[in-house]
């Protein structure tokens, strides 16, 4: 570094082997979380790898924008299904202290729906 030739540490190659092995428990525990939504007027397509599930908004317990996360998560319950699920849409936002605010089209349907419905 700056010219200089550095040690290597073996404390510090622990440190980051522990913090890797902890990124990837992370990881397979929330990967099934993760699935792809298509959003409808009347209805939704729910898909995970080969597994996809057609409901009508009417099914949506809670739908909700996961603050502090960027580009925007989503947080869906849909009755019938035990899980909750996360999911994307567009990658259009703005995030300003942390807050973000969703300006995709799939946003502002959301919103409508969720004051239509009151979820």
């Amino acid at each position: 570094m700056n010219g200089e030739q550095m040690s290597q540490d073996f404390f510090v190659s622990i440190v980051f082997l522990v913090i890797g092995f902890f990124m990837i428990i992370i990881f397979f525990g929330i990967n099934d979380k993760f699935v792809v939504v298509k959003l409808g007027g009347q209805s939704l397509i729910v898909k995970k790898r080969t597994w996809e599930k057609s409901n009508n908004w009417l099914d949506v317990e809670s739908l909700s924008l996961i603050q502090f996360v960027y580009p925007p998560l989503y947080r869906i319950k849909i009755r019938g299904i035990e899980k909750t699920f996360w999911f994307n849409p567009e990658n259009q936002f703005i995030s300003a202290g942390g807050f973000t605010s969703d300006l995709s089209e799939m946003g502002h349907l959301i919103k409508k729906k969720k004051r239509e419905l009151g979820i």
